[in-house]
């Protein structure tokens, strides 16, 4: 049984009565700077400054992750187009089609889940994404010529 309440200053508490003690778990509706916080599942709770700072660290690498996908995609596509003796076969059509499809897919669920995390509204969380992201097209952006 879950009960949804409207609590202090409008934060929404998800009360889970499983047992003896109701657990609380907080969905922040707007930017915060609270170290209690729960990212992507129930498991991975951040309740102290160090647990804030590894989850940041892995949010950032996750972002730098995400470019350096996109930097992949491009990159075996040159590689492809480089290296095919007729681009306009149909062999050669299925066989980039298929990696880029690959490379898509896993862009495209890398940054949902990063999405996600953006939505714990943690300023922290937020900025380390951000940072990741940036130093992500830092690194691999200037490979591109973009």
């Amino acid at each position: 049984m879950m009960n949804m309440t409207t609590g202090h200053h409008g934060m929404m508490d998800m009360t889970t009565m499983a047992g003896p003690v109701a657990k609380r778990h907080r969905m922040w509706m707007w930017y915060h700077v609270e170290v209690e916080d729960t990212v992507l599942f129930k498991s991975w709770t951040v309740f102290d400054a160090g647990t804030m700072v590894w989850t940041c660290f892995v949010i950032a690498a996750a972002g730098i992750v995400l470019e350096a996908l996109k930097y992949g995609r491009w990159a075996t596509e040159q590689h492809l187009k480089s290296h095919q003796e007729d681009p306009n076969s149909r062999a050669n059509f299925w066989k980039r089609h298929i990696i880029d499809t690959f490379y898509h897919f896993w862009q495209l669920v890398l940054a949902y889940i990063l999405m996600n995390v953006y939505m714990v509204f943690s300023v922290y969380i937020c900025l380390s994404l951000c940072l990741g992201l940036a130093i992500g097209h830092f690194i691999f952006a200037s490979r591109t010529g973009v």
